[in-house]
């Protein structure tokens, strides 16, 4: 492969030096180089590697499929960074939520038993009414969740697998 031919395949680069005539290196380098020269010698260390050069149209090709790549994780980064500040921020809002919920439960609470003493309920007997009401509420909710305990477990999924390796090892492999 000649430079004569390289520069017309590639579209470009300078023209290669006529018949006879010699190229001073020097002046050469001074004027930049040539990309003719440029891809004879980026072609020779490919050749010197063993690994045949890639064809103009290929390379451009997997440069364009890398920067599509680069663009894509680029924007997943950006779009995990702004998931992430959502995140933090949705968490810091719903303990804000939960705190005023829980005053404003208080509050409620400590009204009513305020109401059932000025009615004429003696304060002992209103407060322990509320805790009374409190304690059942809890016993209530823990039971339910207690009653919820199996579903952590991935029994269908465990019953499964289990079905699936027994008949794995009834088949014989």
């Amino acid at each position: 492969m000649d430079i004569a031919s390289d520069t017309a395949v590639g579209g470009g680069g300078a023209s290669p030096p006529a018949a006879g005539a010699s190229v001073d290196p020097r002046v050469h380098a001074a004027s930049g180089g040539s990309s003719a020269s440029a891809r004879q010698s980026s072609r020779r260390s490919a050749r010197d590697s063993g690994a045949p050069p890639l064809p103009p149209g290929f390379a451009q090709f997997i440069r364009e499929i890398r920067a599509a790549f680069g663009a894509r994780f680029h924007l997943l980064e950006l779009e995990a960074k702004r998931a992430a500040w959502s995140a933090a921020y949705m968490l810091a809002f719903g303990v804000g939520a939960a705190l005023l919920g829980v005053t404003a439960w208080l509050i409620l609470i400590a009204g009513l038993v305020y109401g059932a003493v000025v009615a004429g309920v003696p304060w002992i007997v209103a407060g322990i009414v509320a805790i009374a009401l409190h304690a059942v509420a809890v016993f209530m909710l823990v039971r339910a969740m207690r009653g919820m305990v199996d579903n952590l477990t991935f029994a269908a999924t465990r019953r499964t697998l289990a079905e699936s390796s027994t008949a794995h090892d009834d088949s014989g492999a």
